[in-house]
């Protein structure tokens, strides 16, 4: 009959202590997408500042649209904060309401948007300017857009469990808040550089 031994190696203490698995996995979902609107920026850059065409062409200016767009992703993050406050006191139907409220402002950032692809859609532009400055708009917006409209089903699905989260239980609101906290910052970003370039 074997005696049990145990293992002489000590057991591995983790690497980020007080991270859990989701947490650190929302880092690295975070960094990569960090990775891809970096390039997708130097890309828009380098070639704006290359093609002499698109420097010197007289551009109109971005959709008024873009800025009422920013103010309905600027509500829904200060919605989805002031929903983790509501459930940091147990309060579930406060959650319920201020996910509504970031999901409403989310619908309207959208809707804003393909008013604003429509509106640069009928924009008259220099023909040396016209294709690049569309085609680096709408890249830079849509890639946005599609991470924006990913973001919803997490969102929806932490609306729908509203009602069973609680003040010890809540890591999911918050990992949902933090990516759409990243998706503003990003967003903020893509439109200071637009708004710098044209």
């Amino acid at each position: 009959m074997s005696t049990y031994r145990p293992s002489e190696h000590p057991r591995r203490e983790p690497s980020w202590p007080g991270t859990s698995t989701a947490q650190l996995g929302m880092y690295v979902g975070l960094a990569s997408l960090s990775v891809l609107f970096i390039a997708s920026l130097v890309g828009y850059i380098v070639t704006r500042y290359q093609n002499d065409g698109w420097r010197t062409a007289h551009l109109p200016a971005l959709p008024v649209g873009l800025w009422v767009a920013t103010a309905c992703l600027i509500g829904q993050s200060l919605a989805l904060r002031a929903g983790e406050r509501r459930l940091a006191k147990n309060d579930l139907p406060g959650l319920a309401r201020w996910l509504h409220v970031a999901l409403a402002a989310i619908v309207g950032f959208l809707a804003l948007q393909l008013l604003n692809w429509r509106s640069v859609a009928s924009t008259t532009l220099p023909s040396s300017a016209a294709t690049l400055y569309a085609f680096s708009f709408y890249m830079l917006t849509v890639l946005h857009a599609l991470h924006v409209v990913g973001g919803l089903v997490p969102l929806l699905v932490v609306t729908k469990r509203a009602p069973t989260y609680s003040s010890s239980r809540c890591e999911s609101v918050r990992l949902v808040r933090q990516y759409w906290d990243f998706l503003l910052i990003v967003w903020l970003v893509l439109l200071g550089t637009l708004w710098g370039t044209t």
